[in-house]
């Protein structure tokens, strides 16, 4: 036995299983974390979310785990001080040197917009907030289990603001010290002054540095995950990100990530970014396309890319890329995967545009003004489709002074994408804003939670999934296709995604009407 697994490495790192799985895709991560305890445990393990198979070191780890990783090696650790590991493998790795056991979530509590939204929809606890307590429950058990002046337990990621103002929670979870926001800047001294004995405030807030100073990866990550941009800075009161500016990452450094994966046998790569048609943009006003196009050539030219993948983007940014440049980008992320249509995820959020300007995002819908947004948004996602993206619309239920009006009209909007090549996903509004005390971590107004909903609410959900079901699962299967999934799971997640669709099909048909019961 290795002298680190008998003794421990100094700084431990991990994610909980939501976020560290062998996906294939990124849809599989999607479908992964909005699965709750309803789903059969067996089938999450061995077909959602499949373990990472190889040794003490992850091969695959979120990305924001692999940029502390950068930052640690870049700031002084020694690379063999600092190991990625699986939560599978999280006792194998510490022992009495480990100073440090840093674990990572989305979504710690379970009360994210997709994971609220989903525990109504279908029942349970989310396993995003499920699995990250037992992870944080192991590592505490680990660390108390070394004595005093043992580990101390720091937890970040994009959930971690849900800690932020709650010291009972963190108490409950076993979690020393919460990082907040980015903190490739902060990261090193951080650690550098735990590993040390030193004691340090329980809520660290990092700085939100500049584009050059992020460390390009050491290993691959989940999904293969490649981060393009970050930030956002449209100012929605609905998003953790509205006040950071949208930063770009050189053309250099995303490459030499996408080259990172393959060398690890990753060959589909996801470019992530809160906007991807931003990408290269001086200000969001000034859309750059050749910038974009040129990125995306650089990394198809790449041999054993399979397919390029997307998240994000604004319907206002669709709207300034022409129809051939939009065709262009989908076809050079498609390649000859045989992925078909890819998904694309558009924030539309209401069709009432001035329900939008009252929750701050003014900026998101410029150059239309409120009372044209539902129309322009229908007319982006239409021209989105015929580029060959499948549209993912999302949406936000009971933002600060919805009326029913609102939703009637939203509603409408969704019906008249009947016959489009579209989906819709409407979701729970969360104050995100970080505070302090009591009710901290929610920010300016309440959560919204199925208690709240109506049957007016019920009914969107209702004509929304009604589209969904149509497109989600034929997507979903050509994607595993592309992806290079074996036909048998191919076959399964096709089985399975029918089941569900009925199940769901008949509870929101039910809740429309005004009905009421748990899902079932």
């Amino acid at each position: 036995m290795s002298d680190e697994a008998t003794r421990g490495f100094p700084v431990v790192l991990t994610a909980d299983r939501t976020l560290m799985a062998a996906y294939s895709l990124l849809m599989d991560g999607m479908v992964s974390a909005s699965q709750t305890t309803s789903t059969p445990g067996l089938i999450w393990r061995t077909l959602l979310a499949p373990g990472i198979n190889g040794g003490l070191r992850a091969r695959q780890a979120p990305l924001g785990v692999r940029r502390v990783e950068a930052a640690l090696v870049a700031g002084g650790f020694g690379e063999e001080d600092v190991a990625v590991v699986t939560p599978e493998e999280l006792p194998r790795a510490i022992g009495p040197r480990t100073r440090v056991i840093g674990l990572s979530s989305g979504d710690p509590l379970g009360i994210g917009m997709s994971s609220s939204t989903m525990t109504a929809l279908s029942g349970g606890e989310i396993l995003c907030g499920a699995q990250f307590r037992r992870l944080a429950g192991r590592a505490r058990a680990i660390a108390d289990g070394l004595g005093p002046g043992g580990p101390r337990v720091v937890m970040g990621g994009p959930g971690a603001w849900q800690l932020t103002g709650s010291a009972e929670h963190r108490a409950r979870l076993g979690i020393d010290h919460v990082v907040s926001g980015y903190c490739e800047d902060d990261i090193a001294s951080l650690f550098g002054r735990l590993v040390e004995g030193e004691d340090t405030e329980p809520v660290v807030r990092c700085s939100y540095g500049q584009a050059e100073s992020i460390p390009a990866i050491r290993g691959a990550t989940v999904m293969g995950v490649v981060e393009i941009s970050r930030g956002c800075g449209m100012g929605c009161d609905f998003c953790t990100l509205a006040r950071l500016p949208m930063r770009h990452l050189d053309v250099d450094r995303i490459v030499a990530d996408v080259q990172t994966n393959l060398a690890a046998g990753v060959k589909s790569i996801s470019l992530i970014s809160e906007d991807l048609f931003r990408y290269g943009a001086a200000a969001a006003a000034k859309p750059a396309p050749e910038r974009l196009k040129s990125l995306v050539r650089a990394v198809r030219d790449l041999a054993d890319v399979r397919l390029i993948q997307v998240d994000h983007a604004n319907i206002s940014s669709v709207a300034a890329f022409g129809d051939d440049d939009l065709a262009e980008v989908h076809d050079l992320m498609a390649g000859e995967s045989g992925a078909g249509a890819l998904w694309i995820n558009l924030g539309v959020e209401t069709a009432a545009g001035e329900l939008l300007e009252m929750n701050g995002g003014a900026a998101k819908m410029r150059p239309f003004g409120a009372a044209e947004w539902g129309d322009a948004c229908r007319e982006q996602v239409l021209r989105a489709s015929r580029s060959g993206f499948l549209p993912m619309v999302s949406l936000v239920v009971g933002m600060e002074g919805e009326t029913e009006e609102h939703i009637r009209r939203t509603i409408a909007w969704v019906e008249s994408l009947a016959d489009e090549r579209a989906s819709v996903f409407p979701v729970f509004r969360v104050a995100t804003q970080e505070g302090e005390g009591e009710g901290a971590g929610t920010g300016a107004g309440r959560h919204f939670t199925e208690s709240d909903m109506t049957p007016l609410h019920w009914r969107l959900f209702e004509v929304s999934y009604r589209l969904n079901f149509r497109w989600i699962s034929e997507l979903y299967a050509r994607g595993l296709a592309g992806g290079g999934a074996g036909v048998l799971r191919r076959a399964l997640m096709k089985v399975l995604g029918k089941i569900e669709a009925g199940r769901l099909g008949r509870r929101l048909r039910r809740l429309a009407r005004g009905g009421n019961g748990r899902a079932g």
